[in-house]
């Protein structure tokens, strides 16, 4: 693959995703660990409920920087240390460096706002990890935008309900792919008051509805935590009822790669 002439997003697993981009290779929410080995969010599976379908080692060899949304043990845990070199190029939400940095990775820089990589333009945007007190328990989060000349304009929303204030994002970095973190996950006695703290299904079709036509979404993390309730299978039958056009729409399978 020539990374120089590559627009391509690699869906790992649940968050964990490979971006092939302007010359980069970026592994977004590095979620390493084996089957059942991290705690459970409801306390009644452990996660991750899936394997890897590929080796780590695979996975890591041509990682060139790490881009963290946010400290959550679904998007970053402890095996991670153990699988990249600490000098890799470690970028995060200001609220998470410490963390990292903790961990032993030596080169870490929070985004404040935006990072130049040469003809990589990184854009940090602020969103949402539920409405209501969940939002306060969940704590910051954070998406970023993936600019480069010649190539496709990339939206990471992370861990984000839809809100205004990613509509305004994208009324000013204009992406034309939106990777959407739409598992529906939920916290039975919160969510009940105030809602999932990621967008579902409903919420997908919305922003399907309320998105330029020209904007592809990519949806993921599903089928891979237990607090998760919109699967990948309840995401398709959603949009079938809503006569989705599926070009508009792209469900990856773990491992898949996305050709942008």
């Amino acid at each position: 693959m020539d990374k120089n002439k590559t627009a391509v997003i690699q869906l790992v697993r649940n968050a964990t995703l490979k971006i092939y981009y302007a010359g980069k290779c970026i592994l977004v929410d590095p979620v390493l660990a084996e089957k059942e080995t991290l705690r459970s969010a409801l306390g009644v599976n452990k996660n991750p409920r899936v394997h890897l379908n590929m080796s780590v080692a695979d996975l890591v060899k041509d990682v060139d920087m790490v881009l963290l949304t946010h400290n959550h043990i679904d998007h970053y845990e402890p095996s991670v240390r153990h699988y990249l070199p600490y000098t890799i190029p470690f970028f995060t939400q200001p609220a998470d460096k410490e963390t990292i940095v903790h961990d032993g990775f030596m080169n870490v820089e929070a985004i404040e706002e935006m990072k130049q990589l040469g003809g990589l333009s990184i854009f940090r945007t602020n969103g949402h990890h539920g409405f209501g007190k969940l939002a306060e328990m969940m704590g910051p989060v954070s998406g970023f935008v993936l600019k480069s000349k010649g190539l496709p304009t990339i939206y990471v929303m992370g861990d984000c309900r839809w809100e205004n204030s990613i509509r305004e994002n994208i009324d000013r970095y204009h992406p034309d792919y939106i990777v959407v973190n739409c598992g529906g996950a939920v916290f039975p006695e919160f969510s009940k008051d105030f809602g999932p703290i990621l967008p579902d299904e409903h919420e997908v079709m919305q922003i399907l509805d309320e998105v330029p036509k020209s904007v592809r979404l990519i949806a993921v993390h599903m089928d891979a935590i237990d607090h998760c309730q919109t699967t990948r299978a309840i995401l398709r039958n959603e949009a079938q009822h809503n006569h989705i056009d599926m070009n508009r729409l792209i469900i990856p399978e773990d491992g898949e790669c996305i050709a942008l």
